[in-house]
């Protein structure tokens, strides 16, 4: 079977996708400040001094500690404390009001030492990411067993080419056939 493109066609396909992808790296950190949260001040700046603050954009981050109205604890002492005004109109990520124990960011102005008149604020849903990231580990190590069983690297033409019978895990045992344990390897 010949290959439409050949080996050049896919060097270049390669560099323009690698061009593509870096250009992509640059256009995002090209997005506005009012976008994006991490060029602003945190709760780690603004707890620790307070009134250098006011009148900034801020993002604090916290668990919700009282609902009416909404109380965010900044550290997990409870303490640095921020009342935030407008949280639940601003809720990004939740049909429900704020609950006690909500782990949530709030981005905002900060009106006074502790009051935060949030524009935006966001849920973080703890079970939710590590669930996440399980079923992305899992489907990572299907994508990439199944690669490994229909897939070879044929180094003659320096590609990926389809094996012409895909591997088994009766092809891959640690032991020799016959063996259950393995005790006569080097016998």
């Amino acid at each position: 079977m010949q290959e439409p493109f050949g080996q050049r066609g896919r060097l270049v396909a390669g560099v323009v996708l690698l061009v593509v992808l870096a250009g992509f790296v640059c256009w995002a950190g090209t997005i506005p400040g009012d976008l994006t949260d991490s060029d602003h001040p945190t709760e780690v700046d603004v707890t620790q001094n307070r009134e250098a603050y006011v009148g900034d954009r801020v993002a604090l981050g916290g668990r919700v500690v009282e609902t009416d109205p909404v109380v965010i604890a900044t550290r997990a002492s409870g303490s640095g404390r921020f009342t935030l005004v407008n949280a639940n109109e601003g809720l990004q990520n939740g049909d429900e009001p704020l609950e006690r124990g909500d782990s949530v960011t709030a981005f905002g102005t900060l009106e006074d030492e502790s009051t935060l008149v949030a524009e935006r604020t966001t849920i973080g849903d703890t079970a939710g990411t590590a669930y996440m990231l399980l079923v992305s580990f899992v489907a990572g190590l299907w994508v990439v067993g199944r690669f490994a069983r229909d897939w070879r690297f044929d180094f003659d033409r320096l590609a990926f080419v389809p094996r012409d019978d895909p591997l088994s895990l009766r092809d891959v045992t640690p032991w020799p056939r016959g063996s259950a344990s393995g005790g006569d390897r080097g016998a």
